[in-house]
């Protein structure tokens, strides 16, 4: 293996254990030192890999991380059936697959703790990764919606993040989870 090639996997090492852990406990509750411990290196060595420290690490791991939920989400809308809750549930089935998002703990919490300026650059980004595929792919259904698109997918995506803590105490599946959300977004509680 080539030295570049050796660095690029070491860098993605940190970049995996960062993200694991700022996923699951947020920016303030983790340090360069847990991170390098997890590692197995000294808090040292991890400047070689980022030299912005802490902060630039966050954001560059948001980044890559909203990247990789855009690009997964883009993927299973185009290729899936023009059926609304077809492609609902493909697109349900793939987020509750990955770790959560947890993007009211990120606005809330995690933000604030950063710079304003790179607060806000992951912010677009958790807008223009995460929150517009959905928006554009409601859009197309618009006619048959009441409300807005925007609300819509953001009550969808809010919906299907919160399934995470809810299949917790629920006997149900995630699959039947995931069907009685859709059911409950797109025709209300209800019995008609």
């Amino acid at each position: 293996m080539s030295k570049s090639s050796n660095e690029n996997s070491a860098r993605e090492r940190v970049l995996d254990v960062a993200e694991q852990l700022f996923a699951s406990r947020g920016y303030a509750a983790v340090t360069l030192k847990d991170i390098a411990k997890q590692l197995g290196i000294k808090q040292a060595s991890l400047y070689y890999h980022v030299p912005g420290g802490k902060e630039d690490l966050f954001v560059e791991v948001m980044l890559r991380h909203l990247e990789r939920r855009r690009q997964g989400l883009e993927q299973i809308i185009a290729a899936g059936s023009l059926e609304l809750e077809d492609c609902l549930t493909r697109v349900g089935v793939w987020l509750l697959s990955q770790p959560p998002l947890n993007a009211s703990r990120i606005v809330s919490t995690d933000l604030p703790e950063i710079a304003p300026e790179k607060a806000r650059q992951i912010e677009r980004a958790m807008r223009h990764c995460f929150f517009t595929p959905m928006e554009r792919f409601f859009a197309r259904y618009q006619d048959r919606l009441r409300g807005d698109a925007g609300f819509i997918a953001g009550r969808f995506l809010s919906s299907v993040e919160a399934l995470s803590l809810v299949k917790r105490y629920s006997p149900k599946t995630d699959e039947q989870l995931l069907a009685e959300t859709i059911d409950l977004l797109l025709h209300g509680a209800l019995k008609s």
